[in-house]
């Protein structure tokens, strides 16, 4: 998503209050019982489900977290996110 810029509507931005680009993160370290999962070939629900129990972070919950902190909106976060 774009990051939201300092000054709402400057030269820099384009009039537009956005500035840069900024990364949301989905990342998992796997654990053993993912590992084993995956080894298994159990379906890709089922594995994200696992390490979001394990407490992964998900795309959206990042984003959202980025809204809440101010540096972007929601509506940057659902263009990205959700389909």
């Amino acid at each position: 998503p774009r990051s939201r810029s300092r000054s709402k509507r400057s030269a820099r931005c384009g009039g537009s209050g956005y500035k840069g680009r900024m990364g949301i993160h989905e990342l998992r370290v796997a654990s053993a019982e993912v590992k084993r999962m995956v080894q298994k070939r159990k379906p890709v629900e089922e594995v994200r489900q696992q390490a979001i129990r394990e407490g992964m972070t998900t795309l959206l919950q990042d984003g959202i977290l980025k809204v809440l902190r101010g540096d972007t909106d929601f509506k940057q976060v659902r263009a990205v996110c959700i389909k």
